[in-house]
C-alpha cells in the first residue's frame, strides 16, 4: 500500500524520509534511466539517503518512469519524498501533465509498501487532481490527510 502525503517544501519533511529527484542525465549518459544514491549530512550531523534518477531522454517519460519504479522497489525505502520541482524542470511540462505522464507508469510498476510525500510547492490544487486520478486507477494508492503536512502551514 502506498500512502501519499503532501509537503510544501523540504523543510516540512520528517528527517527520516529520503529525498528523490529526477534529473536530466549528463552528456555521456545513455539509457532509459540510472540511479545515483547519495549520502547527505545535515547541519546537526544527521545522515540521510537520497536518490537522483538520471534520464537521458526526458521526453520518454513512460520508459524511464517504469524503470525508476523497479529500482525503487529494489531499494524498498519505507518513506521517501518526490521533488516534484525536479520532475517539472526535467520534463519541461506543467505539474499536472508531468505528474500524470510520470505517475501512471511509475505507480503501475511500483509495488512498495511506503509513505510517499509529494513536494507540492505552490501547485497543491493541480497536484491533488492528479493524485485523485491515480487513486481511481490504482487501488494500492491512497492520499492520507494524516500525512498532509502542507495543510498544517
Amino acid at each position: 500500500m502506498v500512502n501519499l502525503g503532501f509537503i510544501s517544501s523540504s523543510e516540512q519533511c520528517p528527517p527520516h524520509v529520503r529525498h528523490v529527484r529526477i534529473l536530466a542525465g549528463r552528456e555521456h549518459f545513455s539509457g532509459a534511466g540510472q540511479a545515483e544514491v547519495r549520502i547527505l549530512t545535515d547541519a546537526q550531523g544527521r545522515t540521510s539517503w537520497a536518490l537522483d534518477w538520471l534520464v537521458a531522454a526526458p521526453g520518454d517519460v513512460a520508459a524511464w518512469s517504469k524503470l525508476m519504479a523497479i529500482q525503487m522497489n529494489n531499494l524498498a525505502w519505507p518513506a521517501w519524498w518526490l521533488d516534484v520541482g525536479s520532475l517539472l524542470q526535467t520534463t519541461s511540462l506543467p505539474a499536472d501533465s508531468a505528474l500524470a505522464r510520470w505517475g501512471n507508469p511509475f505507480w503501475g510498476a511500483y509495488l512498495g509498501d511506503a509513505l510517499v510525500f509529494l513536494d507540492v510547492g505552490g501547485r497543491r490544487r493541480m497536484v491533488y487532481q492528479v493524485v485523485r486520478q491515480w487513486e481511481a486507477r490504482m487501488p494500492h494508492m491512497r492520499f492520507s490527510t494524516k500525512h498532509d503536512l502542507d495543510a498544517t502551514t
